[in-house]
């Protein structure tokens, strides 16, 4: 649903070229050019044939933003998610179903932080949220209604199918980040994985440290680390449940593992971040 709603705006922008495919803008097609306008990285002005097309056009601030994208996305599937049957979805997400003052609720976390899904939206700290990602993420998930169990088998994120190659890549990135920050310091990780909730855990995996974190209720991610010796520097490596895809699309939890990981090993300037400040 979001894919389609970010396809559609790009067609919409489409439509206000010439299709000639002319070149002159910089960008070899038209399709192209109207990406790069949805995306912000360029402006429907930019194109010397739309300038005439009606008075927006004319404008040098981007016809769309990023914000803009991700906002629309976020109120549709916000739409979506207010018509679940809470008391349905809480048990099926995992989330503890309540009903305060006459309304209904959906209570959880998302990595260890609370919030509430009301019939108004998504809260948190009883403040309404306006973080588009955490609202797209958190919608979906609610709307999905996963209700699977974990099947206890880890897998990377390249496991699940239909997977994009720069999520494979980030997957690669954020593990050697984790490594190069905690290397020879593996007291700092477990403190670390500490502060956000993390639980020292076990598994197949025969690591030095293995720590389980709870990205939503049943969604968990295990983070295996092995410490530095004299041959070879500390290594890391993230693994999902294979049910992940049925509660979650794919690409939202691939940059839920990305925010949580900048949390991991940046933690004031990626929480200041996350809160907009």
């Amino acid at each position: 649903m979001a894919e389609r709603l970010l396809r559609n705006l790009m067609i919409e922008i489409y439509k206000k070229l010439p299709g000639t495919n002319c070149g002159k803008c910089g960008v070899p097609t038209c399709i192209a050019f109207a990406l790069k306008v949805q995306n912000a990285q360029l402006t429907i002005g930019d194109c010397p044939y739309a300038a005439g097309e009606n008075v927006e056009l004319h404008s040098r601030k981007p016809a769309v933003t990023m914000d803009d994208n991700y906002e629309r996305v976020s109120n549709e599937l916000e739409s979506v998610a207010k018509c679940t049957d809470f008391k349905e979805s809480a048990g099926a997400i995992g989330g503890h179903f309540e009903v305060k003052n006459g309304q209904e609720m959906i209570r959880f976390a998302m990595m260890n932080k609370p919030y509430e899904m009301r019939k108004e939206g998504l809260f948190e700290n009883d403040a309404y949220c306006h973080d588009s990602w955490s609202k797209i993420i958190i919608y979906d998930y609610i709307r999905r209604k996963g209700n699977r169990p974990l099947t206890g088998e880890w897998v990377t994120l390249g496991y699940f199918p239909n997977t994009a190659s720069h999520v494979k890549a980030f997957q690669r990135s954020a593990e050697e980040k984790i490594a190069a920050t905690f290397n020879k310091n593996i007291n700092g990780l477990k403190l670390r994985c500490k502060e956000l909730g993390g639980r020292a855990s076990q598994g197949k995996m025969k690591a030095d440290y293995i720590c389980r974190f709870d990205l939503l209720p049943r969604i968990p991610l295990y983070l295996c680390f092995w410490e530095a010796d004299e041959e070879f520097p500390a290594s890391c490596k993230l693994f999902l449940d294979t049910c992940a895809e049925a509660y979650i699309d794919i690409e939202y939890l691939a940059y839920l593992v990305e925010r949580f990981v900048e949390v991991f090993v940046n933690p004031v300037h990626a929480w200041l971040e996350l809160e907009g400040k």
